[in-house]
């Protein structure tokens, strides 16, 4: 019952199909090897896979010293990271320098030049107003294409708190306030440099004894007061001592016959820039500022119908100090001295007063050479007292934080609203320095959506950076 003997053809065939198949794999094998090593293959190989394979050569074969003919696979070409092209030229290969446009440098007498405050170009304007010493910026074709050069012997400034004391003389080479305010100690010339005793017109004892003065009729010390402007400030005296008591200060004075005074403050390291108050708002948005300060500043105060007094109305917070002196204050002490008579000195006091009744302000002191008053915390009942003294409307609904070349109107800037008398109109401030990391009055939680005040410091890390985003 046994089986048919297989013969020996077929037990061979197995054997031969195998052979096979390790011969056709092989084939494969190499023919793959040499294609992705960049080479060529032979006519043969090709043929016996049964399919054409595309023979794929380097990039830039033309280049003899990184790349050999296309048939040659002994060089392997080096990767190129290298943008050829980009969107905006056109796919054009530019050089990195020449996207890099350099400017020459300016002639040194451009040491001191700044583009809208050029006294040539503001010699057009009028007059009235001093509407000619605001800031005036050249047409496109008359802008300054070169670098500004720093004057002659340029060094670099001392450091704070030296600084508010000493300034290099080649840093600022002006000597007309060292001559014609010599008697009020504003600056002295000593060797390379100038000196500043911190004098000023209406403070012979001192910047530093002055605020001493202010110190004893409000309170400076209890972080109650952080932000200070100071208009018409000369070297900014009063704002370098103020800065030594926890208190910022921002001064601004126009660009005169002494040059540009502020660039004193900004070399003795003071908040300054060159300003004045003549058609436009300051460059600050409303409720900035927690004082305001006048020392013999010449501003017309109770002029075109208060129209600068109802500026710093703007930018005083609810419950803000103005602090004048000079004339007219106490004029009736110093008004042989400044060449004035005493009816029209009373009559430039008596317009400043009712300027400032017309802006609900409260007169809290004048003594000595000093005359403070105060912004109301709110506006509840303030149609009822202005309504003595000048028919002043209030600003139509307006941005009141608009500043840049924005003009000026004589009308009063509405405080948010309040419930009661005794309510801070858009808040009450946080104290110095608990104010930093406190939420800010003006801001409506309830306008940020899905934000309430348990979930405020989770949404932002910063106050700077809710400010950003708000």
């Amino acid at each position: 019952m046994a089986g048919p003997i297989p013969s020996k053809a077929n037990s061979k065939t197995p054997k031969l199909l195998s052979l096979v198949l390790v011969i056709i794999l092989s084939s494969v094998s190499y023919t793959l090897g040499v294609w992705k090593r960049g080479g060529a293959t032979t006519s043969a190989s090709i043929s016996s896979l049964g399919a054409t394979i595309p023979c794929i050569f380097p990039r830039n074969t033309t280049n003899p010293k990184t790349h050999l003919s296309p048939t040659t696979s002994s060089v392997i070409t080096p990767l190129d990271f290298t943008s050829h092209h980009s969107a905006d030229d056109g796919g054009a290969i530019t050089s990195p320098d020449e996207t890099i446009k350099k400017y020459p440098p300016c002639s040194i007498k451009y040491s001191e030049y700044t583009p809208c405050e050029d006294p040539k170009t503001s010699l057009k304007f009028s007059r009235d107003r001093l509407i000619y010493r605001e800031r005036h910026c050249p047409e496109n074709n008359k802008l300054l294409k070169c670098m500004v050069p720093a004057p002659y012997g340029y060094k670099n400034p001392f450091k704070w708190p030296v600084s508010r004391d000493l300034v290099w003389y080649a840093n600022v080479p002006h000597k007309e306030l060292t001559v014609e305010k010599a008697v009020q100690n504003w600056i002295r010339y000593e060797d390379d440099r100038f000196r500043f005793p911190g004098g000023g017109t209406m403070f012979p004892h001192g910047a530093d004894a002055y605020i001493d003065d202010i110190g004893k009729l409000i309170n400076l010390k209890d972080g109650s007061i952080r932000t200070a402007i100071d208009t018409g400030c000369g070297v900014a005296s009063w704002g370098a001592f103020l800065l030594s008591r926890n208190i910022l200060p921002i001064s601004f004075a126009p660009r005169d016959s002494h040059e540009a005074q502020v660039q004193f403050a900004l070399e003795r390291g003071v908040p300054a820039l060159i300003g004045i108050m003549a058609s436009k708002r300051l460059p600050y948005p409303s409720r900035a500022f927690d004082m305001a300060h006048c020392s013999r500043c010449l501003i017309p105060w109770g002029q075109y119908d208060g129209l600068y007094l109802i500026e710093v109305d703007r930018i005083l917070r609810p419950g803000g100090y103005w602090i004048l002196s000079g004339p007219p204050i106490r004029w009736r002490k110093y008004w042989k001295g400044w060449q004035r008579s005493r009816e029209d000195l009373n009559a430039e006091q008596t317009q400043i007063e009712n300027v400032t009744k017309s802006l609900c302000w409260k007169k809290l002191v004048e003594k000595d050479d000093l005359a403070i008053w105060q912004k109301p915390t709110n506006h509840l009942h303030c149609k009822k007292i202005r309504k003595s003294y000048t028919n002043l409307p209030l600003c139509p609904a307006k941005d009141p934080d608009k500043a840049w070349y924005t003009n000026l109107e004589t009308c009063l800037t509405p405080l948010p609203d309040v419930s009661n008398n005794q309510e801070v109109a858009g808040g009450e401030l946080e104290k110095w320095p608990r104010r930093l990391n406190a939420v800010p009055p003006r801001i409506s939680l309830g306008t940020i959506s899905g934000v309430t005040p348990e979930t405020f410091t989770t949404r932002f890390k910063t106050m700077e950076e809710a400010s950003i985003i708000l």
